[in-house]
């Protein structure tokens, strides 16, 4: 299982840093991110599932089509990544060694420690729900039967979609994890999973520090102990957002909660800081990824995107944040009509 892990790993984390560097490219994004490109090679990564895999569960396709396209359009995004890398971050890397030194501080060192406790915990002390008994089933249904959640997933039952969940069939992602590993979902999910999500989550801390705390690197690495240690103590009940990550970073709510919420904060960070374009598309590529992760993204995203565009409009008495901050929530408008239409 160490070899899954360490493979599972390395297709996630290199396939998403190169995509990022696509996407980095394609908006102008700040050079010199390589954690940012890795984030953003994720987000982009959910925002495709989500668009190609609503009208391919509305057609009836198959779980082994879905993922060849998918597969496809990754591997031609890791590749477009590949091309672009030389020019855009090689010297930037080169700089950002020169500097790491400056990262070593005591609050990265005890952040550190503390999220490598946090992954040997969950690894040799898994904790399970029922909600595994759907989700989880979602994603061994697609697998074993290839069809798309038409499958009932608690019976094994040919049946008609849960209008509730058939716009963010999040299963589906580690459903074709586990398909291109070998492994079965429900071993890709309880096992190798929280050896993806957990770092990714901290990866998103790092980056708010940064943006935060820009010219006082010890304070960032402070902010960054207080951020694991609010998700390993700071809990009384094993449904709350900051729980999720420490115990069941395979469910959709919880990545929602604990990844794509703070990197949409950290991407608005950016957009008020740096009013560029490529910030703001991103805000849109995040704002659809979320709608992939849980139905709660499609109507929660837009509220929170809205109430810190509309916050930053009056702070710096200009309306076109509010505006662009509306424009990067119409997927999850145009999902969210979409949903009102399946259910009525």
């Amino acid at each position: 299982m160490r070899l899954e892990i360490l493979l599972t790993f390395l297709l996630f984390y290199v396939g998403a840093f190169f995509s990022g560097i696509m996407l980095c490219k394609i908006l102008h994004l700040k050079k010199g991110e390589p954690v940012c490109a890795i984030i953003s090679g994720v987000v982009v990564w959910w925002a495709v599932m989500e668009l190609l895999l609503v009208p391919m569960t509305m057609f009836l396709q198959s779980f082994r089509c879905f993922t060849i396209i998918y597969s496809a359009i990754i591997l031609g995004m890791v590749l477009t990544g590949i091309c672009f890398y030389r020019e855009y971050f090689v010297s930037d890397i080169k700089n950002l060694k020169s500097s790491i030194r400056a990262y070593i501080t005591p609050g990265h060192i005890t952040a550190l420690i503390l999220m490598l406790w946090q992954l040997y915990f969950i690894h040799h002390h898994m904790y399970l729900e029922w909600d595994d008994t759907y989700y989880v089933n979602i994603a061994n249904e697609a697998v074993v039967s290839d069809k798309i959640y038409w499958v009932y997933p608690e019976t094994g039952t040919m049946a008609d979609f849960d209008k509730r969940y058939v716009l963010s069939l999040w299963p589906i992602f580690y459903a074709w994890l586990s398909k291109l590993i070998g492994v079965s979902p429900t071993i890709m999910a309880h096992t190798i999973f929280p050896w993806l999500m957990i770092p990714l989550a901290y990866m998103v801390y790092f980056m708010i520090s940064k943006e935060w705390f820009s010219d006082d690197r010890q304070m960032q690495g402070m902010f960054l102990t207080f951020a694991v240690l609010l998700h390993m103590f700071m809990s009384g009940t094993h449904t709350s957002g900051i729980t999720f990550l420490s115990i069941t970073p395979w469910v959709g709510k919880g990545v929602l909660a604990a990844i794509l919420i703070p990197e949409l904060f950290y991407v608005f960070l950016r957009c008020a800081n740096r009013d560029e374009t490529g910030n703001w598309v991103l805000l849109g590529i995040s704002c659809l990824g979320s709608c992939l992760l849980s139905s709660m993204g499609i109507m929660l995203i837009p509220i929170l995107t809205g109430l810190m565009s509309l916050l930053t409009a009056f702070q710096k008495r200009d309306f076109r944040y509010l505006y662009k901050g509306i424009a990067a929530c119409v997927p999850c408008v145009l999902l969210g009509i979409y949903y009102i239409y399946l259910t009525h």
